[in-house]
C-alpha cells in the first residue's frame, strides 16, 4: 500500500493545477457518474475509506481510499480468510480492509484503479492533465494517457481495456455505495 500511496501523493502534489474534468462529459465513461454518487456519499458521511463484500463472490471484497478533490484508489481482490476483512467490515475499520486487499501477497485475481481526480476513468485526457490507471493481478498498470504505442497496445486494445476497465471500475464502485446505503438507513 504504501508504494501506491506514495506514488499517488507524488503526483497530487506536484500537480500545480487541478486538471480540469473531462469524464463527466465522455460519453463513453461509465464511472463518471457513479464515481460521483460515491464520493458524495463519502463527504457527507466524512469518511476517507469504505469497503465492501462482492455480493456475486463471497470471497471477493471491494475497498477505496478517497483524497477528497484529489484521487480515489479502488481495489477488488479475492481474500484467502474472507472471515478477516468481513470483522473489519463490521467494525467500520475500512482504512484497514483496504490496506489487507491492497497489500495480499498473491495478486491473482486483483484489480486495482488510480482514479486521479476521483472524477471517474478517462480514455483520453488534455496534455496537462492527471490521468488515470489500472492494473489486473499486479502487473504493470495500463495508464489511460491517450498514448496506446507507449504501452505496446494497439488503438483497439487500448480502446477495449478502457471499455472492460471502466464497466469493472463502475460495478465495484456501485457496491460501495450499496454498502453505504445499507449503514445509513
Amino acid at each position: 500500500m504504501k508504494r501506491f500511496l506514495l506514488i499517488s501523493a507524488v503526483v497530487v502534489l506536484s500537480a500545480s493545477t487541478p486538471a480540469a474534468s473531462l469524464s463527466a462529459n465522455d460519453p463513453l465513461s461509465q464511472s463518471a457518474a457513479t464515481v460521483g454518487r460515491l464520493t458524495v456519499l463519502l463527504d457527507q458521511l466524512r469518511l476517507d475509506a469504505i469497503a465492501a463484500r462482492d455480493p456475486e463472490d463471497a470471497t471477493r471484497f471491494v475497498a477505496a481510499f478517497y483524497l477528497p478533490g484529489s484521487q480515489l484508489l479502488v481495489v477488488s481482490s479475492p481474500y484467502p480468510i474472507p472471515a478477516v476483512i468481513e470483522k473489519k467490515i463490521a467494525a467500520r475499520q475500512y482504512m484497514d480492509a483496504y490496506a489487507d486487499l491492497q497489500t495480499i501477497r498473491d495478486h491473482t485475481g486483483q484489480f486495482f484503479v488510480v482514479d486521479m481526480q476521483a472524477d471517474g476513468l478517462r480514455q483520453q485526457v488534455k496534455l496537462s492533465d492527471l490521468f488515470d490507471s489500472t492494473s489486473v493481478d499486479g502487473q504493470a498498470p495500463v495508464v489511460f494517457d491517450g498514448k496506446s504505442e507507449e504501452q505496446q497496445l494497439t488503438e483497439e486494445a487500448y480502446e477495449a481495456r478502457f471499455a472492460a476497465d471502466d464497466a469493472r471500475y463502475a460495478r465495484m464502485l456501485t457496491v460501495l455505495i450499496n454498502e453505504l446505503a445499507r449503514k445509513t438507513t
